[in-house]
C-alpha cells in the first residue's frame, strides 16, 4: 500500500516539487520513498511496506529498465501471476506484487488490468513506446486524481499531493459551482469530477494512456447484472461460501501483522470466520465499543469471537466532535458529509497500534443487498396501482408522525415518498434524502446548474429490475464516492491498509447475477449470505438487524457542535450563504425541520462545507 504521484511535463519539473508532493501523502507510505525521472516523465512513490519488506522499493522496472511502475494497492493473486510470468521467461528481482505489473505490461500491454485481482492505482512508463499508462481497480477502492493542462498531465493519490505539482507548472485551481450544487444533494462530490475545475478522478475500472499529446481513457470492467444465473438455491449457497472463502484467503497474504474489524453484523462475522479457518488461532479481531449504547455492537462481537475461538480486542472509542470534525475537513481534501468518517478516523488510529493490515466488511450491503431500501425496490411494485399523489401524501403524513428517520414509520414514509417520484429523485429520497431539485430551485443563489438528478439518471442503468437498478446505482454512486473514499482516507491517514473481501470482483459478479428472489427472500435482506452461513454463525448475527457505524449526529448538533454551528453558519459572512438562501439556513439553525429530507445530515453537510471553505479556499485560490 502506498501513495503515488507523477506526470508528463515537457518543460520539466523540479525534484523539490515532487518531494513536496510526496511529503503531503507521507501518511500513505511512511516506510520509504522513491523518485524516477526520464525525459518528460516523472514518477514518485511513498511506500507502506506490506509485501517483501526489504525488496519492494519503488519505482520498480523490468530487466532492462525500459518499463517503470509506481503502484498503490495490493494484487492478491500476485503469486499465481508471477508463476505464470516466470514460465514465460520473465525474471524477477524481488518478491513484491509491484514487480509483476511491469512484466504483465510487457506481456499483455494495456489489457493487463483485466488479469489483476485486487485494489490498485498505478502508473507505468513505457520508454520505448513513450507512453504513460495509468489504471484504477474495478470498484475504485484506490484513488487516482489527475489534471491535464495543455500538454501537461499530472496525477496523484490525493488532491493534497496533486496541488504542489500543479502549483509548480503554473496551473490555477478554481472551485466548481456544480460540485457544490451536487454536494448539497449527495453529501460528497460525485466522481469522476472533483471540487475543482479540470481536476478529475480516473473512473473505477478504467485505464488511460497519454503520449504527450493525446489522452485516451477506456473502461475495462463494470459489474454486470444480466444474464441471471439459472442455479438451484442450494448450489448458490455452496458457491457463495466457496467464493467468500477464496476471497478471504487471498487477502490474508501479508508480511506484516494482520487483523479483522469485527462488528455484530453478518459481513464482518463471515470474514472473521473464514480468516480464522485459514489462519487457525492466530487471527486478531478488533471491535469498536461505541459511546452510544444503541449503536454499540461490542457485546455481540465478543460473543461471536468466543464462538469462533479467535483472539478479540475491544477498542473503546472516545469521540470529540469539535476536534474530530476539523480532522475530517483536513484529511478528506474535499467537503465530505458522511458523519461516520469521524469514528472511522478514530478507530483506524486505534487499530494501527496493533496491526498494519485490517480486513473489513465493506461492500457487503451493496453486493448482497443488505440495506432496508432494497426492500422498497424489491416489493414497491405491489403499490404501483396507487396514484403518485396518494403515495406522496401518505408518505408525508407518516413522516410527520415518525419518531425519527430510522424508525419503521420513518422507513415506510420514505418508501412511499420515493415510490411517488421518478427514478433519479427516488434514488435521492431513498439514500441521502437531502436537497432535491425542487428545493434548489428555491434556495440556490448562483447561476443555474445541471440537475443532480440528471447526472444520477445518466449513471443508473436501463433495463434492470428496480432492485438491480438500486444496487447498481449504489455501487456507482455511494460506494464509489462516499463509502470507499471514507475507508481509504481514514485508514491511510493512520498508515494502515484496509482490505475488503466482499468486494472481490469475482464474488461480486456472482452475486450480481443472482435473481432478485435469491437476494431478498421472504422480506429478508442479504438472504444468500445469511443462509450460506446459518449453520456456522450465531443466530443473533444471522438474524440481527443493521445498526450502522454512525455517531449520534442529531445529539451533537444540539449540544457539542451547537456553538460551532452558530458561529460558522449563523454568520452573515458565511461562505455557504453565497450559495444557499440565508433565511433557509437560519430556519435550520432555529430548529425547524426540513420536512421532506434528512435535516440533521443536511445541517451537518452545510457545516462541513463552511469549515472546508474557511480552511482551504484561500490556499487553493493561491495554487
Amino acid at each position: 500500500m502506498c501513495g503515488i504521484a507523477g506526470g508528463w511535463t515537457s518543460s520539466g519539473i523540479s525534484s523539490r516539487a515532487v518531494e513536496k508532493s510526496l511529503d503531503a501523502i507521507r501518511h500513505r507510505g511512511p516506510d520509504d520513498s522513491g523518485i524516477f525521472f526520464e525525459g518528460p516523465v516523472f514518477l514518485g512513490n511513498r511506500r507502506l511496506s506490506i509485501i517483501d519488506l526489504e525488496g519492494g522499493k519503488q519505482p520498480i522496472s523490468n530487466e532492462d529498465g525500459s518499463v517503470w511502475v509506481v503502484f498503490n494497492g495490493e494484487i492478491y493473486n500476485y503469486l499465481e501471476l508471477i508463476a505464470d510470468l516466470r514460465s514465460k521467461g520473465h525474471a524477477f528481482r524481488t518478491r513484491t506484487d509491484t514487480e509483476a505489473l511491469v512484466h504483465l505490461y510487457e506481456e499483455y500491454g494495456t489489457s493487463l488490468s483485466q488479469r489483476l485481482r485486487g485494489m490498485f492505482a498505478f502508473a507505468i512508463w513505457d520508454s520505448r513506446e513513450r507512453l504513460l499508462y495509468l489504471s484504477r481497480d474495478r470498484f475504485g477502492k484506490k484513488p487516482l486524481y489527475y489534471t491535464l493542462s495543455g500538454e501537461q498531465l499530472l496525477f496523484a493519490s490525493e488532491l493534497k499531493a496533486l496541488r504542489p505539482l500543479a502549483q509548480e507548472v503554473g496551473i490555477q485551481w478554481t472551485v466548481r459551482d456544480q460540485a457544490i450544487f451536487d454536494y448539497l444533494s449527495l453529501g460528497f462530490v460525485p466522481q469522476p469530477e472533483t471540487l475543482f475545475e479540470d481536476v478529475f478522478s480516473l473512473g473505477a475500472g478504467e485505464w488511460m494512456v497519454y503520449d504527450g499529446a493525446e489522452l485516451k481513457i477506456e473502461k475495462y470492467w463494470s459489474l454486470q447484472y444480466v444474464p441471471k444465473a439459472a442455479k438451484g438455491y442450494k448450489m448458490v449457497l455452496e458457491e457463495a461460501r466457496n467464493l467468500v472463502a477464496e476471497s478471504v484467503r487471498l487477502r490474508l497474504r501479508s508480511d506484516v501483522p494482520l487483523g479483522v474489524f469485527l462488528s455484530g453484523g453478518i459481513d464482518s462475522s463471515v470474514i472473521a470466520y473464514e480468516a480464522s479457518r485459514a489462519l487457525g488461532g492466530s487471527l486478531n479481531a478488533f471491535t469498536v465499543k461505541m459511546p452510544d449504547e444503541l449503536l454499540d455492537e461490542s457485546d455481540v462481537a465478543a460473543r461471536t469471537a468466543k464462538h469462533l475461538n479467535i483472539r478479540h480486542t475491544v477498542l473503546s472509542l472516545e469521540l470529540d466532535p469539535l476536534s474530530d470534525i476539523q480532522e475530517v475537513v483536513r484529511v478528506y481534501d474535499q467537503p465530505f458529509a458522511d458523519p461516520s468518517a469521524i469514528p472511522s478516523l478514530r478507530v483506524s488510529r486505534l487499530a494501527a497500534e496493533h496491526v498494519k493490515v485490517i480486513l473489513n466488511g465493506d461492500g457487503g450491503d451493496e453486493v448482497f443487498a443488505g440495506y432496508r431500501r432494497y426492500l422498497a425496490a424489491r416489493y414497491g411494485s405491489m403499490l404501483a396501482w396507487l396514484p403518485a399523489a396518494a403515495l406522496a401524501g401518505l408518505g408525508s403524513l407518516l413522516q410527520g408522525r415518525a419518531s425519527n428517520r430510522r424508525s419503521i414509520m420513518g422507513f415506510i414514509a420514505r418508501t412511499l415518498r420515493g415510490l411517488a417520484c421518478e427514478r433519479a429523485e427516488q434514488y435521492l429520497n431513498w439514500t441521502l434524502d437531502m436537497l432535491r431539485q425542487t428545493d434548489k430551485d428555491k434556495l440556490w443563489l448562483r447561476p443555474a446548474m445541471r440537475q443532480t438528478e440528471e447526472w444520477i439518471d445518466s449513471v443508473l442503468p436501463e433495463g434492470l429490475s428496480p432492485l438491480d437498478t438500486l444496487l447498481c446505482g449504489d455501487v456507482r454512486i455511494i460506494l464509489l464516492g462516499d463509502l470507499l473514499v471514507k475507508m481509504d482516507m481514514a485508514t491511510m491517514a493512520a498508515s494502515i491498509e484496509a482490505r475488503s473481501p466482499l468486494m472481490d470482483h469475482e464474488l461480486a459478479q456472482f452475486a450480481a447475477g443472482l435473481p432478485d428472489s435469491y437476494k431478498i427472500s421472504n422480506g429478508v435482506t442479504k438472504s444468500v449470505l445469511r443462509d450460506a452461513y446459518a449453520d456456522i454463525l450465531p443466530r443473533e448475527v444471522i438474524r440481527g438487524g443493521k445498526r450502522g457505524f454512525e455517531p449520534p449526529l442529531t445529539k451533537w448538533l444540539r449540544s457539542e457542535l451547537r456553538p460551532l454551528l452558530i458561529d460558522s453558519l449563523g454568520s452573515n459572512s458565511a461562505e455557504v450563504r453565497s450559495y444557499i438562501d440565508g433565511s433557509f439556513i437560519d430556519s435550520l439553525l432555529q430548529g425547524k425541520t426540513f420536512m421532506h429530507g434528512n435535516t440533521s445530515t443536511l445541517l451537518y453537510a452545510l457545516l462541513v462545507l463552511e469549515l472546508w471553505m474557511r480552511s482551504f479556499k484561500t490556499a487553493y485560490k493561491s495554487a
